[in-house]
């Protein structure tokens, strides 16, 4: 299962409407950083709500830190995603579900237990907002 999931790269458009609003809001936020622009502009211009884009600005923050290696981003106009894309986007799946052990059972093998705790957290924040922008 775990070779599968990481020989599969799966097609943006494949993903839930909050998931693609975060994933293209993450390569903009990206984008931004390494253009010298405002990251959490980039983000409100996908996510449509200054909220929302603060939490998905934090919660990538958290992300680079407890991340053990660099984080896989592809480019915007990119139809496919990246294994961390996809792992960020099942992350907010199981936040948003409120699904604490898949959410670990996930990112146990390279994440902390204390970093999961955080990471679940920005996370469900983040997915209790998106709907609401």
């Amino acid at each position: 299962m775990l070779m599968e999931f990481l020989t599969r790269a799966p097609e943006l458009k494949s993903l839930p409407g909050d998931h693609l609003r975060v994933v293209r809001g993450m390569r903009f936020w990206v984008a931004a950083h390494r253009l010298g622009g405002c990251p959490v502009a980039a983000l409100r211009g996908q996510l449509g709500c200054a909220r929302a884009a603060a939490h998905l600005h934090l919660l990538l923050e958290e992300i680079g830190a407890a991340w053990p290696d660099p984080f896989a981003v592809s480019p915007p106009c990119c139809g496919q995603l990246s294994h961390d894309e996809r792992t960020l986007a099942e992350m907010i799946g199981f936040a948003s579900a409120g699904d604490r052990p898949a959410f670990d059972r996930l990112l146990c093998e390279m994440i902390s237990a204390d970093e999961r705790e955080r990471l679940f957290h920005s996370a469900r924040v983040l997915s209790d907002l998106l709907p609401a922008c």
